[in-house]
């Protein structure tokens, strides 16, 4: 998973050149035949082809993380499909002193050349090998890299340490490889490092040398056919907690050891990481009926990471901040909760990614959309009540907005060059996709869905599949071959659909529901409208008080009408049943007026929908100001969080972009104290012995709303007050104030220009007493010693 990935790989890949399209095998381009079997082709911008394929690793890495630079020994063995003497793969920095081709009892001098910014190399053989297998050698060096990917060097407590981060195109930076998903192959690796540095990758530790100068070459086990971009390393002096092996369970029947991993001295912080992990295994073993992929679990925090997670096969790697939570009992329930949504979407991906992998980046969602549901699912059945059930939900609610805006990105996003790459990880891929195979699953049905999975892991383990590939196993696994066309109509085009339902009751005739789709736009899009989906519309509606009833269709057509099965008029009709479908729906007043009045027939998640939508309304002006406030003291009166804090994202709006007064803003910071006052005062600052998460979750979200929104002068003295004890301490007291408030406390002095103690003064303030220096800037205060890692 990359959950601050996107960021830090579109800069990675921002300004590189334009190249040329075609690769091994491909059209040739602007190349030319200069002599028989020898091509001058033009530099691959994207796919390298199927000329020379890979079928076997063997790397022989020294790493020496206090040095400049690691060097490597590496043999690969390839089929080669296409008579040329030249052949591109990839090498990005790489200093090769030699290279050569063997096949057989012969041996093929070649020259290596970096031929493109985005790591594309050429090999120059001095003449054509005969067709199949060969294998390629490579010995080179080349520079830890800088830019926290490929194999990086981090400094931590004056110790120095290597960590990799390969996804998407960083391999090429460590060795010479076909650095695609296509190529899946078996690797062998040896890594020379210190004797007393630990060194990390995909599988289990088999033989270590004698020392030598002090250094010793440790093998490992062979590993199952993995891409290039899922192989890791990690080495250095790290402490490795050994927790033992999971047990066997109905689904696998062997152990599975599991480790922790961080750097020196950091070793005992991740014992809530390793004990809530077997609760996870366990669930995905028994969602896919397939036993853990691999021979081992490591899970590695990382210091210095750009990307938030990486799912390594074998060597998990993590910011430190989500698996050094220690015993659990000093972090917050937010901490608690994102540790185990983003550790339960990389285990997902060591089944979607990297069992089954995509044959290229144009169907990335089909790792990340798959690891983000099947991640909140796991994790949901592995701690039931702890908020996870509506993850998948939630993140479609949210990216909604980016996805109703005219220059949307679809789904499956083509990838035609090593430019595209970076795009296709984003919003759009993780909670778009994500909430797209929801519904789908919600319209199949739980168990016909689990079995079109199945028999995709089945079809394609340790292999690679296209979005082809999976729609005929869902299809086939479900029995349902109109799932094609519909999900085809979700990945292949952007946007959000808007179904508005007209309710109609004639006398003496059933009840029946006009229906119509196009594309959301808010006010000042500008855009295609006539767009239409085959959208999976299901339907929930009853009696004032009466039986719930639920109806499904499938809305392939600009406009349909259904008859509801009942011959009685609804008292209330809710166009998306348990907000299970990725679109906008739309109602008139009456109908908006209707599910307000008969709130308590409508489950949290159709509440969300049913303000998401009407707030959606609100933006592209089809419902006006009245409609959305009559929503707010409604929802605001739930009992479950989630419902009851979403006004605040509209009220938030309401008052920072649309009111043009003061007064105005004082109108809605008035309204925010009269929704929720009254329930925070119940809550208190302090949590309560007893307190599941969720009240912890809900104070946090009240106290910002009544400190930042309504700037309720008591909510923030209380705050102020107890962020004052907090930082009194030499070592901070977190005794003082609830964890999850400490944010919102700190935001609250910040904002009302008060330093407090000179302790706060890290965030940046500047001490106003303080005399200006000779360039006429005040001093900023010291840090307090405590605070260095928040920075």
């Amino acid at each position: 998973m990359r959950i601050m990935r996107t960021f830090y790989t579109t800069m990675a890949l921002m300004g590189l050149g334009a190249l040329a399209a075609c690769g091994n095998g491909g059209e040739t381009g602007s190349g030319t035949n200069t002599e028989a079997g020898k091509a001058v082709d033009a530099i691959p911008a994207g796919q390298l082809g199927m000329a020379v394929v890979p079928e076997h690793y063997r790397l022989n890495l020294t790493i020496l993380p206090e040095e400049e630079r690691f060097s490597g020994r590496v043999g690969i063995d390839v089929t080669i499909n296409q008579p040329s003497s030249v052949i591109f793969l990839h090498g990005n920095d790489l200093t090769v002193e030699d290279v050569w081709l063997t096949t057989g009892e012969q041996r093929i001098e070649a020259s290596y050349e970096q031929v493109d910014a985005t790591g594309i190399a050429r090999l120059d053989l001095d003449q054509v090998p005969p067709l199949g297998a060969a294998t390629l050698h490579f010995v080179y060096d080349a520079p830890f890299n800088g830019a926290l990917e490929g194999l990086y060097k981090v400094n931590d407590g004056g110790d120095a340490y290597a960590f990799t981060q390969f996804e998407a195109t960083s391999a090429r930076l460590a060795f010479p490889s076909f650095d695609e998903p296509v190529f899946k192959t078996p690797f062998d690796i040896k890594v020379t490092a210190k004797a007393d540095d630990v060194v990390i990758t995909a599988t289990p530790q088999t033989a270590v040398t004698d020392p030598e100068n002090g250094l010793v070459t440790r093998s490992f086990a062979t590993t199952p056919p993995l891409p290039t971009y899922l192989i890791a390393f990690a080495v250095g002096p790290l402490d490795v907690v050994d927790f033992g092996d999971l047990p066997p369970n109905d689904v696998r029947d062997r152990p599975l050891p599991l480790r922790g991993v961080a750097t020196k001295g950091k070793g005992d912080q991740l014992g809530y990481a390793l004990e809530n992990t077997q609760p996870i295994v366990d669930a995905l073993e028994s969602y896919f009926n397939v036993a853990f992929p691999y021979p081992k679990l490591d899970i590695i925090a990382v210091p210095d990471f750009a990307a938030g997670a990486m799912e390594n096969v074998g060597a998990i790697t993590y910011r430190e901040q989500l698996l050094l939570l220690g015993d659990g009992t000093t972090v917050s329930e937010a901490q608690k909760r994102r540790y185990a949504s983003v550790h339960s979407h990389e285990l997902a991906h060591q089944w979607f990614g990297n069992l089954v992998t995509p044959k290229w980046w144009d169907d990335i969602w089909l790792n990340e959309s798959f690891a983000t549901w099947m991640g909140n699912k796991a994790v949901d059945m592995a701690f039931p009540g702890g908020g996870y059930a509506t993850a998948t939900f939630r993140g479609a609610l949210g990216v909604m907005g980016a996805d109703s805006l005219s220059t949307a990105r679809q789904i499956r996003e083509p990838i035609l060059s090593n430019h595209d790459i970076a795009t296709a990880f984003d919003g759009i891929t993780y909670r778009k996709g994500g909430g797209v195979l929801a519904m789908f699953e919600a319209w199949l049905g739980e168990d016909a869905f689990r079995e079109g999975v199945r028999l995709h892991m089945q079809r394609f383990a340790h292999d690679v599949a296209d979005v082809n590939d999976f729609l005929s196993s869902l299809a086939d696994g479900s029995g349902r071959p109109d799932v094609v066309d519909a999900f085809r109509s979700f990945l292949f085009q952007p946007g959000v659909p808007i179904v508005r339902a007209e309710l109609s009751c004639a006398d003496g005739a059933n009840p029946t529901v006009s229906l119509s789709q196009q594309r959301y736009f808010p006010i000042g899009s500008e855009g295609d409208r006539n767009r239409t989906w085959q959208v999976p519309v299901c339907m929930a509606f009853g009696a004032e008080g009466g039986e719930r009833t639920r109806i499904c269709t499938l809305l392939s057509t600009e406009q349909a009408d259904l008859d509801l099965p009942t011959d009685q008029c609804p008292a209330w009709l809710m166009p998306n049943d348990q907000g299970s479908g990725y679109y906008r729906m739309a109602l008139s007043d009456e109908g908006w007026s209707a599910l307000f009045e008969n709130f308590n027939q409508l489950s949290d998640r159709e509440a969300q929908a049913l303000l998401s939508s009407l707030s959606a309304a609100y933006r592209s002006d089809d419902a006006t100001t009245e409609t959305l406030v009559e929503a707010f003291p409604v929802l605001a009166a739930a009992s479950n969080r989630e419902v009851a804090t979403q006004p605040l994202g509209d009220l938030a709006l309401m008052k920072e972009r649309l009111a043009g007064t003061e007064a105005a803003k004082a109108g809605i910071a008035a309204l925010v104290q009269q929704l929720y006052s009254e329930r925070l005062a119940s809550l208190g600052l302090e949590a309560k012995a007893g307190e599941d998460g969720d009240a912890s979750l809900l104070r946090t979200s009240l106290v910002g709303a009544l400190a930042l929104l309504a700037e309720d002068d008591a909510v923030r003295a209380a705050l102020v007050s107890r962020v004052e004890n907090y930082l009194a301490a030499e070592d901070l007291d977190p005794a003082a104030i609830d964890s999850g408030l400490v944010g919102t406390a700190l935001t609250v002095a910040v904002a009302i220009k008060t330093c407090l103690l000179r302790k706060i003064c890290w965030i940046g303030l500047w001490h106003r007493g303080m005399p200006p220096s000779a360039s006429g800037r005040f001093q900023p205060l010291p840090r307090h010693p405590m605070m260095r890692w928040r920075a």
